[in-house]
């Protein structure tokens, strides 16, 4: 394996290219490290999210009325979906977990490469400065040896034609520049010497600093692939416990039957068997012909959705004696027949009832009431009308209810002014200021009142 010790030096004396190469990789890791960290708090965060997401639908989730094994199947989706947000929120805590370990190595890594980084500047500092000195103490021992030289020289040529004084002070010259020379040679030795000792507690230094942060990137390589790794096999094992909730739920569903559901349904919910009765059809007319003379019908009654069956039988008015009941009238005539007739034009049709009133023997009613009844009779005129015209005033002879808005209620005893003859059944007339229809058949002449 390749050594950082061996391959991060440089030839030039004060060259820091090396170091700064492998504390620039070191920052590197650090900042991996740091998008780990924050990569897998992200993930737990979205974990988190997601179970609380999960926890919030199973409990605004409602069993929406349904009943039967579809609802315990329904009931197991819910359960194992919180029991899936349970799974998730133990992811979010696992990777939570692990980004607090990868925040914790990199502090640490981050306090040894500062460490290691202020011990190689150091001897890189010392080193640099003892260089500088020993270049300059080279600079001054070879400036002192040129004066050195130069002094000896002019001594040496001022012995042949220089006076014995002027030798003599060149001599002296020569004496103290090669004195100073030496002094600076010494100077100079030193400084080799003690920048030898700075190199090489340098290298040692340098390459004490290419193992560690070797040492260091091994230890941050396998430490984050572990950290990956975990992430790979938490994501595995989440897959594995939602497989083994949703299989949980196929296994419910598969019980599911749609014929047991709809059994229990009708079993607990019906509201019966029997259909309603159909609606039959009932003529207009009670003996269901549609004979334009045959029957007579009040103009209201044209309107009237029920037939004549449908409606209750009227009591007539109490009576003293039979033969007070109609005194004009002969007592063999035991049914006096009111044919409701319609007024207007030739297409006009009738519908015929007969109201007994109950002369003779005594009836089922006790001779002192009679009913409208739904049966053919003979026609009859009214007493009122012969010789009876319009304008003329008659007087009811029994009470009458109206049935609609247009016809006129009577009271026996009341006077009613004839306004006009529709046909000899049905008059319009006025009583006490209000204008209507009335059955002819109520009423008599004043003459026979």
């Amino acid at each position: 394996m390749a050594r950082f010790e061996d391959s991060f030096w440089g030839t030039d004396f004060c060259s820091t290219q090396g170091f700064e190469t492998l504390l620039a990789r070191m920052k590197e890791g650090s900042n991996m490290c740091k998008e780990l960290e924050d990569f897998l708090k992200h993930r737990a965060k979205a974990e988190e999210d997601y179970a609380k997401t999960l926890q919030k639908m199973v409990k605004s989730a409602g069993d929406g009325g349904e009943i039967g094994i579809l609802r315990n199947a329904w009931d197991t989706v819910r359960k194992e979906t919180e029991h899936l947000a349970n799974v998730h929120m133990t992811m979010s805590q696992s990777l939570t977990k692990e980004a607090e370990d990868i925040r914790g190595f990199r502090k640490l890594q981050e306090q040894s490469r500062k460490e290691t980084e202020e011990d190689n500047m150091k001897y890189t500092r010392l080193k640099r400065d003892l260089y500088k000195k020993t270049m300059d103490a080279k600079k001054s021992y070879e400036q002192k040896c040129r004066e050195a030289d130069g002094a000896e020289n002019a001594y040496s040529t001022s012995r042949v034609t220089a006076q014995q004084k002027e030798i003599d002070k060149l001599k002296k010259k020569a004496s103290g520049a090669r004195q100073q020379a030496e002094q600076a040679d010494t100077a100079y030795k030193s400084c080799v010497e003690g920048l030898e000792q700075s190199r090489v507690s340098w290298e040692k230094c340098h390459a004490h600093s290419c193992q560690v942060f070797q040492k260091m990137e091994e230890e941050r390589i396998m430490f984050l692939r572990d950290k990956l790794w975990v992430h790979s096999n938490l994501g595995s094992m989440i897959c594995v416990q939602n497989d083994e909730h949703y299989e949980d739920m196929r296994k419910a569903l598969e019980h599911c039957d749609e014929v047991k559901d709809i059994s229990l349904f009708v079993n607990t919910k019906k509201t019966g068997t029997q259909r309603p009765a159909p609606v039959v059809y009932e003529s207009y007319y009670p003996d269901g012909t549609k004979s334009a003379k045959r029957f007579a019908v009040s103009p209201l009654h044209r309107d009237r959705p029920s037939t004549m069956s449908s409606r209750p039988p009227e009591p007539l008015p109490q009576i003293g004696s039979p033969a007070s009941a109609a005194p004009n009238l002969p007592a063999k005539d035991k049914q006096r027949s009111i044919s409701h007739g319609r007024y207007g034009d030739e297409d006009d049709f009738y519908t015929e009832v007969s109201l007994d009133f109950g002369y003779g023997e005594a009836d089922s009613h006790g001779g002192a009431y009679a009913t409208v009844q739904e049966t053919r009779t003979q026609r009859f005129s009214s007493p009122a009308s012969p010789n009876f015209g319009e304008g003329d005033t008659v007087k009811v002879a029994f009470d009458y209810d109206s049935q609609g808005q247009q016809e006129l209620t009577l009271r026996k005893g009341r006077h009613i002014r004839v306004l006009k003859r529709e046909n000899d059944l049905w008059w319009h007339g006025e009583m006490d200021g209000k204008i209507g229809v009335f059955p002819s058949t109520y009423v008599e002449p004043i003459s026979l009142i």
